[in-house]
């Protein structure tokens, strides 16, 4: 039987302040402390003013589509801090 491969990726997201990154850092947090899904498992951590978003998936179909949902909240996040 074959071995099953795995995806992982690691994205730096660099935000202007350090406030920003706190706040898309406080907001994608809670989605890492769900119960850990059958496909994916993501680490997010914080140093100043980046975020640093660790992905570890079952297959490729897995960590593309943690990374889109991912990075759309990040951007909803950051804009929220906009308005």
């Amino acid at each position: 039987m074959a071995e099953a491969k795995t995806a992982d990726s690691v994205i730096e997201l660099s935000f202007q302040d350090s406030e920003t990154a706190k706040i898309v850092y406080d907001s994608l947090k809670p989605e890492e402390l769900l119960p850990k899904a059958a496909r994916a498992e993501i680490e997010v951590s914080i140093r100043e003013n980046n975020l640093s978003l660790d992905i570890n998936a079952r297959d490729t179909a897995a960590l593309r589509a943690t990374i889109n949902s991912f990075l759309r909240w990040a951007a909803i996040a950051r804009d929220m801090t906009k308005i």
